[in-house]
């Protein structure tokens, strides 16, 4: 679980530096970076919806986790979405449209 830990927090450190980047970048245009961020943001709030329900319907079919559990989950959640944000820059601004 610790090493899991260790790549998510990597992961999102090198996500969190992707973002800061595309943010202070000056050389896109604003009608640019709107689409791009609109694109980044859909795909981080598909990722927590389908975590989401993913972790519901788990809990549903299985008995109730403690909170502690119910806790992590939704950690790991935030964690992924804002790495598929970062990520999604990423690669957009790799190959703008």
């Amino acid at each position: 679980m610790i090493t899991i830990g260790a790549v998510l927090l990597i992961v999102l450190i090198y996500a969190i530096v992707i973002a800061r980047q595309f943010f202070k970048d000056t050389g896109l245009s604003k009608e640019v970076k709107e689409k791009m961020l609109a694109k980044a943001f859909k795909a981080a709030f598909i990722t927590v919806t389908a975590g989401w329900f993913f972790f519901e319907l788990f809990m549903i079919m299985r008995i109730d986790p403690s909170f502690e559990v119910y806790r992590l989950v939704m950690l790991i959640l935030v964690i992924i979405s804002f790495i598929v944000f970062g990520l999604n820059l990423k690669v957009q601004n790799q190959r703008p449209e």
